[in-house]
């Protein structure tokens, strides 16, 4: 069994940032991940002991308002919005940095939607040997999409009132077809459903901005994989084809559908065929490019 590690480290501005690293032994690559709204990165262990076992060395963290972060600063769902997680990401990679190593940065759902961005603003984006996106928020799928008026609404509060906490409708039942994850996604201490007004409001815009020839002309040209599944009925797998086929610009690239699956492909009842997929890539990618 790999070596796993939790630490927290203070951010720039004193914010304390749960950490967690699963440790290679000899590693070849280093992987940066950033977890999903409302949950944390404790629920994606079975994913990474793998990818330490094959030499990947995963550094995760629990994102402002969320997990273990989230309960220590009594602020849930507050993640500070795009102005504190692209820093956090930046710093993130800086402490998963290995000498002569490449480095990935991966993200699901909300946080497949920041490293997609992150390829957009990122200060290190430049220095990544590759992106994974599984499920990215691009647009929430078509049953869960606010309207118009909600929209406006939390765009004049984020700037009224940016802190006031509000609920986020997530039907559990589509995280996963295997009825077991979704006992233990509902049982969670550290799952909730709540966010802020601001940050709901950078998380959606910015995850639309990624369908827009903004990202065309900064993207950074790194590889990049996104998988999603057919089924998947809180982020919508058709707003992540079109992203995918608006990369003109980036010469390695692969898109991977599941047909039928949900939302969180790693805990499907086929996981371990995803899992091997992300290893495979990344591997595959762990020399420099020409």
């Amino acid at each position: 069994m790999p070596n796993v590690t939790e630490q927290w480290i203070t951010a720039a501005d004193g914010h304390e940032i749960y950490t967690r690293t699963w440790e290679a032994d000899q590693p070849v690559a280093s992987l940066v991940f950033v977890h999903g709204l409302g949950e944390h990165v404790n629920r994606y262990h079975h994913v990474f002991e793998q990818f330490a076992k094959a030499n990947i060395q995963v550094s995760a963290f629990d994102q402002r308002g969320f997990g273990q972060t989230g309960k220590k600063g009594k602020a849930l769902g507050n993640t500070g919005g795009y102005a504190k997680a692209i820093p956090d990401i930046t710093a993130a990679l800086e402490r998963a940095k290995i000498e002569g190593l490449p480095l990935f940065l991966m993200g699901h759902s909300y946080g497949g939607s920041l490293v997609l961005n992150y390829d957009v603003q990122g200060p290190k984006r430049h220095e990544l040997a590759g992106v994974i996106a599984s499920a990215p928020l691009i647009l929430p799928s078509p049953p869960t999409r606010p309207n118009a008026v909600t929209v406006g609404a939390a765009k004049i509060f984020s700037r009224l009132l940016p802190s006031l906490q509000v609920p986020v409708k997530l039907d559990s039942g589509l995280i996963s077809r295997d009825a077991s994850e979704v006992t233990k996604y509902n049982a969670d201490p550290l799952v909730h459903p709540y966010m802020t007004v601001l940050g709901s409001h950078d998380m959606l815009t910015n995850a639309k901005a990624l369908l827009t020839n903004r990202f065309q002309q900064v993207c950074a040209d790194v590889p990049i994989l996104i998988m999603h599944g057919s089924g998947d009925g809180l982020t919508c797998p058709k707003a992540s084809k079109e992203f995918f086929d608006k990369l003109t610009q980036v010469g390695d690239k692969e898109y991977v559908t599941f047909d039928g699956w949900y939302h969180e492909l790693h805990n499907e009842d086929g996981r371990q065929q995803v899992i091997e997929k992300y290893v495979q890539w990344i591997l595959a990618h762990v020399s420099p490019r020409a």
